[in-house]
């Protein structure tokens, strides 16, 4: 079995844990959504067992990537530092009852499993619901924001200038 290929009821009961790092060229959906694949994620699983006995993973994910800002497009850093706590259950009915039992500010997602866990795929999952929606530097850099900076006359300025007459010299 693959060391990052869990058997969440073991893995939980046994409260063993997981921790490591991964380049952000190695998680093929992230890299795809970054503005380079340069970058590397640490991350780090626990198991347990929830107060009903249930498998619960603890996702903890940390690290620097690159984004595009949507608001002048160029390379911007984004500091990624997540905890998320997991509660795996084995069919959609369980599923649906372990999310009805959580309270609504609960950080707890649910997930299925046919028994075994990718680890790395809820790591990249993880870092992926993490980003923002939108992201922007607080205050883009000045060779972006010059742009919008330029002072353009008003087309009422300039027809204002032609009817003054100052738009017809020759």
């Amino acid at each position: 079995m693959s060391p990052h290929l869990i058997v969440p009821s073991e893995f939980c009961k046994t409260g063993e844990s997981l921790e490591g790092s991964i380049p952000v060229a190695g998680l093929e959906r992230l890299a795809s959504v970054c503005a380079d694949a340069n970058g590397e994620l640490a991350w780090k699983v626990e198991g347990s067992l929830d107060i009903h006995r249930k498998p619960k993973l603890l996702l903890k994910v940390s690290g620097g990537i690159r984004l595009v800002c949507q608001r002048c497009l160029d390379v911007m850093p984004y500091v990624l530092d997540t905890e998320t706590a997991v509660v795996v259950a084995f069919s959609e009915p369980e599923a649906d009852e372990i999310e009805s039992a959580l309270d609504d500010d609960d950080r707890t997602e649910v997930v299925v499993s046919d028994g075994k866990v990718d680890v790395m795929a809820l790591i990249e999952d993880e870092a992926l619901l993490a980003l923002p929606l939108s992201p922007r530097h607080d205050v883009c850099p000045d060779k972006a924001a010059g742009r919008w900076r330029e002072k353009k006359d008003s087309p009422f300025a300039i027809l204002g200038q032609l009817k003054r007459g100052n738009g017809n010299k020759k």
